[in-house]
């Protein structure tokens, strides 16, 4: 379900209310502008003033229901319907025709970052779609101002969302072979199991395990293709550059930028080898004058912002944590949308 109005209402026999009997339509200019279309069925309750008893055939959009909902508040319902049965107003949302040829952008899943190790791709994974973003598409095809439109149900896998499809490449939309804006809703998949309470504590036993070291590094990390670019950018650093100078060069997103590649605390055990070794190799707080080249072939900037002996704290004040720690760690899946007709 994509909207929380939507009740359990049997529309088994329902009188259809004409849409006359209400004000004018309107389309909300930000259904405009994401290209939603659908139909919303909303139930009425009649009386002095109509009341609407709940959505109970939802258009796939929100934004649509919800402007469906304010204007079955506008009717004119009878005290009774024919057959008795209750009134169900159906509204139509549908896009004005475009005047000519029109192509709708389209998402290049295949160009989704795949550094990001949130990313798998469906053919290694089978969970079904459980929360969607929709995003615009400019004429560029850039994309732009996602929005979530079907939560997960975890705020912090939501956000990951958002930077991940804002990381995607889209195919642009065009009418008549003219590129043009456009948008895209994007189906995708969370492994909510993978954060479950029985996962949480395992982690929990994991980390207080003595042989992942007896230090805390808290660790903020920017990754480059080349050993090259990497080691410039150490040369940078130590003249005074800062980690978010180089995170606003891949986004524009104000979240990732104020993270500024902060991994927050971290032990050894928890590591790649060779990261862990160049680190404990340092020790103390410091950036690291050699990148890393991780598992993946990229080499990483690494800094040490902190270091603390480690502290078993109780199950109980790590909880929440852990937890973050978990959902950052899950597998979200883009997935890939079916062909274009020809």
């Amino acid at each position: 379900m994509l909207l929380a109005l939507a009740v359990p209402l049997s529309t088994a026999a329902a009188a259809d209310l004409a849409l006359s009997a209400c004000a004018a339509q309107v389309y909300p200019d930000e259904a405009l502008r994401y290209r939603m279309e659908g139909v919303s069925r909303v139930q009425l309750v009649p009386g002095k003033k109509v009341r609407v008893a709940g959505v109970v055939g939802e258009s796939g959009y929100a934004l649509l229901d919800s402007a469906s909902v304010a204007l079955a508040t506008s009717c004119t319902v009878p005290a009774t319907s024919p057959d008795g049965t209750p009134w169900v107003l159906s509204v139509p949302w549908k896009l004005p025709a475009e005047k000519g040829a029109y192509t709708p952008a389209r998402l290049a899943v295949e160009f989704c970052s795949r550094r990001n190790k949130l990313i798998q791709f469906p053919e290694l994974d089978g969970l079904a779609p459980n929360m969607t973003v929709r995003v615009l598409v400019g004429a560029d095809g850039a994309p732009s101002a996602p929005k979530i439109e079907l939560s997960s149900g975890e705020p912090l896998a939501d956000q990951q969302a958002l930077e991940m499809v804002a990381q995607c490449r889209f195919g642009r939309a065009t009418l008549d072979g003219v590129a043009v804006p456009g948008a895209v809703l994007v189906p995708l998949a969370f492994d909510s199991a993978g954060a479950s309470e029985e996962k949480v504590r395992a982690l929990y036993k994991l980390q207080t395990d003595p042989k992942l070291g007896p230090k805390d590094y808290k660790l903020a990390q920017i990754d480059f293709a080349t050993e090259t670019e990497a080691s410039r950018v150490i040369g940078e650093l130590n003249g005074g550059a800062k980690f978010v100078d180089y995170i606003r060069k891949r986004t524009k997103l104000p979240e990732v930028i104020k993270r500024a590649g902060r991994l927050g605390w971290m032990r050894v055990g928890e590591m790649e080898k060779d990261i862990a070794e160049a680190i404990e190799a340092q020790g103390e707080p410091g950036l690291l004058q050699q990148p890393v080249r991780a598992k993946n072939g990229r080499w990483h900037v690494i800094d040490i912002e902190e270091t603390r002996p480690v502290a078993t704290a109780s199950y109980e004040k790590v909880r929440a944590n852990l937890k973050r720690k978990l959902i950052e760690e899950r597998d979200v899946v883009v997935q890939q949308p079916p062909p274009l007709a020809k």
